[in-house]
This record gives C-alpha cells, structure tokens and sequence, in this order.
C-alpha cells in the first residue's frame, strides 16, 4: 500500500471511530471507564522522569495529554504538553482540552516540528510498517531533544486474537531501549506496553 493510501485510510478510520461517540475515552481509542483509562495509561508518566516539554503523537482528542498533565503532577513533575494529530477534527477536540497553541496537525511521518521536545510518546502503528524504522530514526533526529527522551507505547486489545500488548524492545529493534514498564488489566492480560529510548546526551536516572 502506498503511504498516501495508508494516511487516507488511517484519517477516515479514525475520525469515524473516535467521533461517533461523546465519551472523553472512546475519543481517545479506548474503551472503559475512568479506572481502567488510569489502569491502561497512567504507565506512560513512569517514563517522565523530570519537567519538560511533552508532545504526543497522535494526540487524538487530548485527554492522553491532560492526564499526563495531573498524574506527572502527582509524581511531583511539571509537563508542558503539546500534540500531534493527522485529523484536524480530533486536533480541535485537543485545543479544547490543552490550549490552541500546543496542539498541531499532521502526517507523523513527514510533520516538520517548530520546535525539540524533551519526551515525545508515539506508536508504531501510525506509520507503514516498512516505514517504522525510519519512522523512529526522524523523530530521534529531528523531534526529540539532544537529551531527551522517545516513549514507544504497545497497546493491546480484546478485541485482538493476541489480546496483549507487544513488548516494545522487541518491536525497535535494532534500537535499544533504555527502560521498559507495563500495566495489566484486573484479568491479568497486559494491556499496555512502553518502552523508552534515550538520545545519547542524556543521563538516565530510574523512573
């Protein structure tokens, strides 16, 4: 499939699924209720492990990023949040949420950001899959800064034959990964999957 087919195909998917429904959640790509959105996504702030500027790619409606926001405050970190989305509809829904300067729309895979960020969360799935390993090379080139950090996230689903998530350090190869967490949900099945990369001017400390 050409990239312009899959960038096609992947807006309408998304736009029809995530803005058919009011529900925060579902606006994001999940289903449940606020504890299992906690439970599946709360893992992600163990890769944050000091301020700075956070860009999430694939933003989707924003409330990744608002979360992000109060459960990094909880830890006693301050992010400032920013996002990417291929939908500018979704992006509106994340201006609301965040603020209209923090929220840009684009192609992950050739969006030219005004600035570096200190963390950027992504997954693997927004890019053709022949594309992945450039796909991680641009944004720890071009997005993440000098000493920052690059959050790759692996969700599963139960609607999926393999319902868990993919472990990270095996979908980057031959990318090392600095970290790795996880969190399961109350049937023991892992649901979300993260792992984190480094740039080579950054000291590492353990979340």
């Amino acid at each position: 499939m050409a990239d312009e087919d899959f960038f096609t195909r992947e807006l309408a998917l998304h736009e029809s699924a995530y803005l058919a429904t009011d529900d925060p959640r579902a606006q994001s790509g999940f289903r449940g209720d606020a504890a299992r959105w906690e439970r599946a996504r709360r893992v992600i702030a163990r890769a944050i492990d000091e301020d700075g500027a956070f860009l999430d790619v694939g933003c989707a409606n924003g409330l990744l990023l608002e979360s992000l926001v109060a459960w990094t405050a909880l830890d006693g970190r301050r992010i400032e949040p920013f996002g990417l989305d291929i939908s500018e509809r979704l992006a509106a829904l994340a201006r609301a949420r965040v603020g209209a300067e923090r929220i840009f729309v684009g192609n992950a895979l050739t969006w030219r950001p005004p600035r570096r960020f200190d963390f950027v969360r992504t997954e693997l799935v927004y890019v053709p899959e022949a594309r992945r390993a450039e796909y991680l090379t641009r944004l720890l080139r071009d997005v993440v800064a000098p000493d920052g950090r690059l959050i790759v996230c692996s969700y599963g689903s139960a609607t999926r034959p393999t319902p868990k998530a993919e472990r990270v350090s095996e979908l980057v190869r031959p990318l090392e990964v600095a970290g790795e967490a996880e969190s399961a949900d109350t049937n023991g099945v892992v649901f979300t999957r993260i792992g984190w990369i480094d740039q080579r001017g950054r000291r590492s400390r353990a979340p």
